[in-house]
């Protein structure tokens, strides 16, 4: 994908790696109908943005089951990548010398070069020479690895990484969006980029402080390991000083909810969650911050419940995924695959209470994209998926679990196994018609040889 990263040029043979290749038509092509529609009653270009983010971080967690298989090399290709795809949305022109200074520029200012972003920025539509290209990529390759290397949370401290690379990749959407509009890198716009994600680095060691450090009997983090940590995600020697005061003694959520924007406390609420996965479970003080936390954000219930499944989509782990489903902690994949019976048929019992209540909003969910129910109906013939297609399955229901939060059990890690439930509890009328018409065949063929049983049966 890239050089190592004892190179100097490692960030460099990333971005070439990315471009080789590209094909931004090919890539639009394959963007969400509602992502690519500039739809008037639809979302507008920064929600379509947001949208773009939140897509880029939830492939990476899908393709990497847990953070020991993270890399910085493959968290920076998402941070290009989402710049591509940003880029193909928009439908901006693609010449790779433009493109390659542009992102350059891009991830220059995001790494807070913004001197060293403008020396790059194309102007009327003509890229800087390769040499300062590369060179501008060295400096913020080097500053991208401070943030960035080694991936993860070390012991004892924070859950901070996840968050940082979500805000990293906010603000090189900003930053982007902000280009692409004029085609021009404003020093001053992309400071208040800067400045901005700053604060939410902020907010977010003092709320993760707050969750880690609200159960008194729990282990607390090791300040001098926190205070390494808040070293390197990028803050100003000011900012770095309130960070380590605020992860000693958080306030309380209330107080924090006062001093955080409305755009930002949904994503601090979900930074909570993924936390909370990676805790130790049946914690009552944690549990009641969280609830102090989504109250003060003004959360809803059926908001929260969904937040709560999509953050264990995320972080796959599959006791989460029963826990949010309302399902018992001690139940394993493996008695759904092994020792289907009781539990299996419990199962069934809350699959089909949960379809038949919601149908309106599945079916209009596969009639729209149509994919969903040809995959279902591929699955319910006992046709294996292959990797892709499992993969946007998973996508499509965790997106729909934000409706039906139920749902979600069938993107869960092993939840393939009751795809064929599914399909099978759906209306004919929803799925795709070569597989009404096999399934209206196969009840022929089993009411036919259940009347030739019972016929066999009578003359006996």
């Amino acid at each position: 994908m890239g050089g190592p990263l004892d190179s100097k040029d490692w960030l460099a043979a990333t971005l070439e790696a990315r471009l080789d290749g590209h094909d931004p038509a090919a890539v639009r092509g394959r963007l969400p109908r509602e992502l690519r529609d500039a739809d008037p009653e639809g979302p507008d270009l920064e929600a379509r943005a947001r949208m773009l983010v939140t897509r880029s971080l939830r492939h990476r967690l899908l393709d990497r089951q847990s953070m020991d298989d993270e890399t910085t090399v493959g968290t920076v290709d998402g941070h290009i990548g989402m710049v591509l795809d940003l880029a193909a949305l928009l439908e901006v022109p693609f010449e790779p010398a433009v493109r390659r200074a542009e992102l350059a520029a891009i991830l220059a200012s995001a790494t807070g070069d913004v001197a060293g972003a403008l020396k790059v920025a194309p102007r009327r539509g003509t890229a800087p020479s390769l040499a300062e290209v590369r060179r501008t990529l060295a400096r913020a390759g080097q500053r991208l690895l401070r943030v960035h290397f080694p991936p993860g949370d070390p012991g004892k401290g924070l859950p901070l990484y996840a968050g940082t690379v979500a805000i990293q990749r906010r603000l090189l959407a900003r930053l982007a969006l902000d280009y692409y509009r004029t085609r021009e890198l404003e020093p001053d716009d992309a400071i208040t980029d800067l400045e901005q994600a700053r604060e939410e680095e902020l907010l977010l060691v003092e709320a993760l402080a707050g969750l880690a450090t609200a159960d008194p009997l729990a282990p607390r983090p090791d300040r001098r390991v926190v205070s390494r940590q808040v070293e390197r995600v990028g803050l100003d020697r000011e900012r770095v000083q309130a960070a380590r005061a605020a992860a000693a003694a958080p306030r309380d959520p209330e107080e924090i909810i006062a001093e955080t924007p409305p755009r930002l406390r949904h994503f601090l609420v979900e930074q909570l969650l993924l936390a909370s996965l990676g805790m130790p479970s049946g914690s009552t003080p944690r549990a009641e911050y969280l609830a102090r936390f989504a109250a003060a954000a003004e959360i809803p219930a059926d908001r929260m419940a969904a937040m709560q499944v999509d953050a264990a989509a995320f972080h796959a782990d599959h006791q989460a995924w029963f826990r949010a489903f309302g399902l018992p902690e001690e139940a394993g994949w493996s008695e759904l695959a092994d020792e289907w019976n009781e539990f299996g048929e419990r199962m069934v019992d809350k699959v089909a209470a949960v379809v038949n209540e919601n149908l309106d909003a599945i079916a209009l969910e596969m009639r729209e994209t149509g994919e969903l129910g040809t995959l279902l109906a591929k699955a319910a013939a006992g046709q294996p998926l292959d990797a892709v297609e499992r993969r946007k399955v998973k996508e499509q229901l965790i997106d729909l679990a934000k409706t039906v939060p139920a749902l979600a059990i069938f993107a869960a890690p092993g939840g393939m196994v009751l795809l064929p439930l599914l399909a099978k509890l759906l209306p004919f009328d929803v799925l795709p018609s070569s597989f009404s018409q096999k399934s209206r065949d196969a009840a022929r063929k089993e009411k036919a040889a259940t009347a030739g049983r019972k016929g066999r049966r009578s003359r006996a």
